[in-house]
């Protein structure tokens, strides 16, 4: 019971941690609002990668970073309980 609390973690963890730093991102970059230079938003597209790889749009950006969190977990998760157990 114990492993399998442990590895639905991995579903949780990865979406978590990705949408956390996207939110610490926007904050970083809020922070230096009004004067936002050519620099600031250079270090938020990086930071909202992988999502901004795929859109435009910050929002969207975000969007797309849980969903591949989600699918990594995913991954992660269907990787580690499909070994079978050697017997």
């Amino acid at each position: 019971m114990r492993q399998t609390r442990t590895k639905i973690w991995l579903l949780i963890l990865p979406p978590l941690v990705i949408f956390l730093k996207d939110v610490a991102a926007t904050m970083a970059v809020l922070s230096t609002e009004p004067g936002i230079t050519a620099r600031a938003k250079l270090y938020y597209v990086i930071a909202l990668l992988p999502g901004a790889l795929v859109v435009d749009n910050a929002g969207s950006a975000m969007l797309v970073n849980l969903l591949f969190g989600a699918l990594l977990g995913l991954v992660l998760y269907l990787l580690l309980t499909g070994r079978k157990k050697p017997s």
